[in-house]
């Protein structure tokens, strides 16, 4: 899955500049290029792979683009992204010279489309602390607020002219990771950067109209019933949520639909540490978590193979919604008992 390079050929770079001739060496020997983010796609996710497609088709490049899983309502506003075709589109062996894989820690993260994989070289562009340099060139800046605020610098350096729709996947990009500006990841630059956006056509009230006010009937009927089974545990501290599939069928909704429900469990007072508990099938739970004040959940979830950030991260966990739930409690209870 990996490319021929060996590894003293690749390019590591946890620089904030992003390491252009080297990217542009490898597009430019290309003539397709796969362009994929990660599973349960987010604004990060789709905004940036939408605009860095349109930065390779600009180079006269034959570009492909694949998801694994729905697009969340709230983000078919943007541009092209209702043409991302899935994974399963796609019915042959298609060969790919290059892939560019963004906002990922490792390959398994995009899905089922890592079979394209095979002698393919590979641009990884990330902000994971946990990324596991699979590329043969790594761009990891782990201090940027989100892959939108990384592939707007590379825009820049490449003396890209941004387009207005390309400014509004980058200004959904951004937002979206950030938090709506309020996680600490939010830097100067990173408002900086919004600004740029806007003046280059995005439109903030718009975007953030679309993404977080335009909530279809079945999510809202979803979030009553997540919310209707909200838990506290460890004195207020821990706040569980649990949506089950019988909960998506009597909603009539789709498991896209739950995107940014996991924030829900740190709208609430004393609440340190939260996680949103899906349930994918009798012995498989997906889990999203939420911390601040010191708590690194990002550690939780990489003991289960999966990861992310300091206070957001994720991992699937093969047990029953039931298990998974006492085992989460025990685990951060601890997490909070330790930092004394």
């Amino acid at each position: 899955m990996r490319s021929k390079l060996n590894d003293k050929n690749r390019t590591i770079s946890t620089d904030s500049r992003p390491p252009l001739a080297e990217i542009m060496a490898i597009l430019n020997d290309s003539r397709k290029v796969l362009v994929a983010s990660h599973i349960d796609p987010d604004g990060d996710a789709l905004g940036t792979q939408l605009a860095v497609a349109e930065f390779v088709r600009s180079l006269g490049k034959d570009v492909s683009l694949v998801r694994d899983n729905d697009i969340p309502h709230k983000y078919r506003f943007l541009n092209g992204v209702n043409d991302i075709p899935p994974v399963d589109h796609y019915r042959g062996n298609e060969l790919f010279d290059t892939a560019v894989i963004l906002e990922c820690p490792s390959v398994t993260r995009i899905g089922r489309a890592s079979r394209f994989l095979n002698d393919t070289k590979i641009i990884n562009i990330d902000h994971h602390l946990d990324n596991s340099e699979f590329g043969d060139v790594n761009w990891l800046n782990v201090k940027a607020s989100s892959v939108g605020e990384m592939v707007y610098e590379l825009f820049q350096l490449a003396g890209l002219t941004i387009a207005p729709p390309v400014a509004e996947q980058l200004y959904t990009a951004v937002m979206t990771d950030t938090g709506r500006f309020r996680y600490r990841s939010t830097s100067p630059r990173t408002m900086e950067i919004a600004g740029k956006l806007i003046e280059a056509g995005a439109d903030p009230q718009k975007i953030c109209d679309e993404v977080y006010y335009n909530v279809l009937p079945s999510t809202m009927k979803l979030i009553g019933k997540v919310l209707n089974g909200i838990e506290f545990h460890h004195h207020g501290r821990i706040c569980l949520l649990t949506l089950t599939q019988d909960m998506l069928r009597a909603a009539e909704a789709h498991e896209s639909e739950s995107d940014g429900l996991v924030d829900y469990t740190l709208f609430n007072c004393g609440v340190i540490a939260g996680a949103l508990l899906k349930e994918i099938g009798a012995n498989t739970t997906r889990v999203s978590f939420r911390s601040k004040d010191g708590i690194d959940v990002s550690a939780i979830a990489s003991r289960y193979g999966g990861g992310g950030h300091f206070n957001a991260s994720g991992c699937t966990m093969h047990m029953s919604v039931e298990d998974t739930r006492l085992e989460l409690i025990k685990l951060l209870s601890e997490a909070i008992d330790d930092l004394g």
